[in-house]
C-alpha cells in the first residue's frame, strides 16, 4: 500500500511540474493553432456560411485536365503535369457565386493563393491555378457570381456588386475555411495574384478587405480605374475610325518606327525600345505629308489630328481636364483594336450597352464625355472601381503590394498605374515630409515596378514577381529590382532590371547591354508624372 502511495505521490508531483514547465518550441502553435484533419471526402459536409460544397474529388497526378495549359497572368510556365490534390467546388450565395479550391494531397507549402479573373470574369481561371498548385500552393478562384460571356447579369444589381468586389472576398473566406479544416492549420501566408481585372480584385481587397491577403501581386497591366479605362476605348473610337479617320496596319507601323526613331537612344542604349514612353518627344505634327510626298510615308492632316487625341487620352470638353490618360508613344503597333474599326472593345460596347443604358442599340458616337461621364461614374463607380489611394488599414496590418506594368499594354494604359501610385503617395504625406520621405514611407508596403518595351519590340518584359514578394512579405526583404527578360525561340537573349519606381534602369557604359547586371537603379531626379502633382511635391 505504502508503495502505491509513494507512486501516486510521484505521479502527482510529475503532472504539477509539467503544468508549469515551458512548453517545448512550437508545442503552443500548435496546440493553439492546429485542428483535426478531416478527408477530402469529408469536405463535402463541410458547414460553411451561405455556402454549398457541390463537388469533392481527390484528383490524381498527371496531365493538366482542363484544357488550355497555357498561364495568362500567374507565371510564364505552363502546367502540363498537376501533382495529386483535392478538388472542391462550392456556391456562395445570395446569387450564385461559384468557386473552386485546389488541395496539394502532398507537398503543401503551408500557403494559400487566390487567382483573379480577366475580362468580365465569368469563369475560373484554371490555365493560372495550375502552375501556382505545382509550386505547393493550395488555390482558389472564382466566377464571381455569373457564368460565361452573356450580359444578361449586368442587370442585376446582386451579380455587379459580386463581379465589383464580393465574389472575391467571399471566395477567399471560404477557401480558407476549407484549407484549415483540411489541413487542420490555417495557411501561414494569403497571396492574391492577378493581373487586368485581376489587378483591380486585388486593389479591391487591399482597400476594401485589408484582412484577406498578407500579400497582393498586381502584375501585366490592371485594370483598376474599369469605367475610365473603357471610355478611354470610347474616345479612341470616336476620333480615329468614327469619324473615317482609322489609324491601322502600315500607319501604326509607320508612325512606331517614327517615334522609336526620336526616342530610342534617350535611355543611352539603341536597342529598338523606349525605356520611358513619358519622356519621350516625338511629335506627331513630325510625320505631316509635304507637298509631293507619298501618301505611304506620311501622315494626313486628320491622321495627325487623330493620333495627336489618341496620344492625349479622353479629356472633358467643359473643363479640358483628363479622363484617363493617352495610349503611350513606342505602344503603336499594338493599337489595332482601339483605332483600326469598324467597332470599339467588346468589353466597353457591352458595358454601356448592357450594363449602363440597358440599350442594344447604343452608339459609341453619341458618348458625351461631360454629362454621360458623369452619369457613369456616379451610378457605378462605387461598384466596379479599385481607385481608393487609402491602403492605411492594409499597411498597418503589415501586408504588401507589388504592383508591376508593362509600358507595351494598350488594354490598360501604364501611365494610369503611375498616377494611382502617385494618388497613394501623396495621401500618405505629412504636412513637414519631403517628397523622398513620403516615398520612403509608401515603399515599405507598396513599390510599382514599369517594364519597357512596345508591342513587337525585343524588350526584356517577361518576369514572375511572386517570388519576390513573398521574400518580402515572409523575410523582410523589400525588391529592389526584378530581373525581367526577353527570349527568341525559347532561349534567353536579353535581361534587364525593372527598378521600382520612379527609379529606373541606366546603363552603366560598360559590357553587354543585354545583360541585367551591366545595369543600375537610379532615380532620374523625382520627375513627376501625374497630372495631380504639379505644387513642387
Amino acid at each position: 500500500m505504502t508503495r502505491y502511495f509513494h507512486l501516486w505521490v510521484a505521479l502527482t508531483v510529475l503532472l504539477v511540474i509539467s503544468m508549469f514547465a515551458p512548453a517545448p518550441a512550437g508545442a503552443d502553435d500548435f496546440m493553439h493553432d492546429r485542428l483535426p484533419q478531416i478527408s477530402c471526402a469529408d469536405l463535402a459536409n463541410l458547414e460553411l456560411p451561405d455556402t454549398r460544397i457541390t463537388l469533392v474529388q481527390e484528383m490524381e497526378a498527371g496531365p493538366f485536365p482542363f484544357g488550355n495549359v497555357a498561364p495568362t497572368c500567374s507565371s510564364d510556365v505552363a502546367s502540363p503535369q498537376l501533382p495529386a490534390f483535392c478538388r472542391v467546388q462550392g456556391t456562395i450565395g445570395p446569387g450564385q457565386i461559384n468557386f473552386e479550391v485546389w488541395l496539394p494531397l502532398e507537398g503543401w507549402n503551408g500557403k494559400f493563393q487566390g487567382l483573379g479573373n480577366h475580362g468580365f470574369a465569368g469563369n475560373i481561371e484554371y490555365s493560372d491555378m495550375g502552375p501556382e498548385l505545382v509550386k505547393g500552393y493550395a488555390v482558389a478562384g472564382t466566377d464571381t457570381g455569373h457564368q460565361g460571356n452573356a450580359t444578361g447579369w449586368m442587370q442585376s444589381l446582386q451579380q455587379v456588386i459580386d463581379y465589383g468586389d464580393r465574389g472575391i472576398h467571399e471566395m477567399t473566406v471560404k477557401s480558407k475555411a476549407i484549407i484549415e479544416a483540411f489541413y487542420g492549420e490555417a495557411p501561414k501566408y494569403s497571396y492574391f495574384n492577378g493581373c487586368s481585372t485581376g489587378g483591380k480584385e486585388g486593389l479591391m481587397e487591399a482597400q476594401r478587405y485589408p484582412e484577406d491577403y498578407d500579400g497582393i501581386n498586381v502584375g501585366g497591366s490592371a485594370n483598376f480605374a474599369q469605367i475610365h479605362n473603357r471610355v478611354q476605348y470610347v474616345w479612341n473610337g470616336q476620333v480615329t475610325f468614327g469619324r473615317g479617320v482609322p489609324l491601322a496596319g502600315s500607319t501604326l507601323a509607320l508612325i512606331n518606327d517614327a517615334a522609336v526613331a526620336a526616342c530610342d537612344a534617350l535611355d543611352g542604349v539603341v536597342d529598338g525600345v523606349i525605356d520611358d514612353p513619358l519622356s519621350c518627344p516625338f511629335e506627331p505634327a513630325s510625320l505631316l505629308c509635304r507637298v509631293g510626298q507619298d501618301p505611304n510615308t506620311c501622315l494626313t492632316a486628320a491622321q495627325v489630328d487623330a493620333l495627336e487625341k489618341v496620344y492625349e487620352g479622353p479629356r472633358n470638353p467643359r473643363t479640358g481636364e483628363e479622363i484617363y490618360p493617352g495610349l503611350v508613344r513606342g505602344s503603336e503597333r499594338g493599337w489595332g483594336g482601339h483605332t483600326a474599326g469598324p467597332n470599339i472593345f467588346s468589353t466597353a460596347d457591352q458595358f454601356f450597352k448592357f450594363m449602363v443604358y440597358n440599350d442594344p442599340s447604343w452608339d459609341y458616337r453619341t458618348f458625351d464625355f461631360d454629362s454621360d461621364l458623369d452619369y457613369t461614374d456616379t451610378h457605378f463607380s462605387q461598384l466596379l472601381d479599385a481607385i481608393d489611394p487609402d491602403l492605411s488599414a492594409f499597411k498597418k496590418r503589415g501586408g504588401k503590394i507589388l504592383f508591376s506594368h508593362l509600358w507595351s499594354s494598350t488594354t490598360h494604359t501604364a501611365t494610369r498605374s503611375i498616377e494611382y501610385y502617385e494618388d497613394v503617395v501623396s495621401l500618405l504625406r505629412g504636412r513637414k515630409d519631403s517628397r523622398h520621405e513620403t516615398l520612403t514611407k509608401t515603399r515599405e508596403f507598396f513599390r510599382l515596378f514599369m517594364a519597357p518595351g512596345g508591342s513587337g519590340s525585343n524588350a526584356p518584359d517577361a518576369f514572375d514577381s511572386l517570388p519576390y514578394l513573398e521574400q518580402w512579405v515572409e523575410r523582410g526583404i523589400p525588391p529592389k529590382s526584378i530581373l525581367a527578360s526577353h527570349k527568341t525561340n525559347d532561349v534567353v537573349d536579353r535581361t534587364r532590371p525593372l527598378c521600382p519606381y520612379p527609379e529606373v534602369a541606366v546603363y552603366t557604359g560598360q559590357g553587354s547591354t543585354d545583360e541585367a547586371v551591366n545595369f543600375v537603379c537610379r532615380d532620374p531626379g523625382g520627375r513627376k508624372r501625374d497630372r495631380h502633382h504639379d505644387d513642387g511635391h
